[in-house]
């Protein structure tokens, strides 16, 4: 008789679960998906830093009244916060341009999660409605330099005398954009006039937000933002 021998199958590792693999994670999403959850720039408390945050196509135009109130009171909630300050700002149809100063990375992020947490929960207020309101996280743009500053306010306060340029609008003689922060604004060449500004916006710390962009020259109502600067602040 032949004793029963016992085959042996070689059986593939056992699944681990957890630890990093490749294609898993959470996947960007909305109409401007992609925009990087790594590598975010360096942030001081001496350099400003130009946000631009996005919106889900399902939210209401940005430049109505209903809509500045909403911003508004979003960004009075935080004005007194010591380690993160929103100075100026500006609302386009389905995005908005925040120029901030903060105390480092960790400060900007909580910064901005608390902003975006009054803004979403304001705006589906607005619009009874619930859910996601942003597209997908902030982009963030360190300034460095005076004329990065000063690039970055006419950008803002101007953008859109730039939208309108864009769209091959003739921009005409220009007026402070009443879906910003353009009338708190201290460094216009023309007077302009400042009675009803709202006070949501705080004072700038930085020395490149309060005064060292003025070594490039002060802005004008007239100006029209580069067409190249749109490309580094991605409006």
């Amino acid at each position: 008789m032949f004793a029963a021998r016992q085959l042996r199958f070689r059986l593939p590792a056992p699944r681990a679960h957890g630890g990093r693999r490749r294609g898993a994670g959470r996947k960007p999403t909305g109409a401007r998906a992609g925009v990087s959850h790594h590598g975010r720039p360096e942030v001081t408390a001496t350099t400003p830093v130009h946000v631009t945050l996005r919106l889900l196509p399902h939210v209401w135009n940005l430049r109505s009244r209903r809509s500045l109130r909403v911003v508004e009171a979003a960004l009075s909630a935080v004005r007194n916060r010591l380690t993160f300050r929103v100075v100026h700002f500006s609302l386009q149809g389905n995005h908005l341009h925040l120029l901030v100063e903060a105390d480092g990375a960790a400060a900007l992020s909580a910064g901005m999660q608390g902003l975006t947490i009054r803004l979403a929960k304001g705006l589906n207020r607005m619009m009874a409605r619930r859910g996601r309101v942003f597209a997908d996280r902030y982009h963030a743009h360190v300034l460095r330099t005076p004329a990065e500053v000063r690039h970055a306010l006419a950008y803002v306060l101007l953008n859109h005398r730039s939208h309108r340029a864009r769209a091959g609008e003739r921009a005409g003689r220009g007026t402070v954009d009443p879906y910003s922060s353009g009338a708190c604004f201290e460094g216009w060449r023309e007077a302009v006039a400042r009675a009803d500004a709202p006070g949501v916006t705080a004072r700038p710390r930085t020395w490149l937000l309060a005064t060292g962009w003025r070594r490039r020259g002060l802005l004008s109502v007239d100006e029209v933002p580069a067409q190249s600067i749109a490309t580094v602040f991605t409006a």
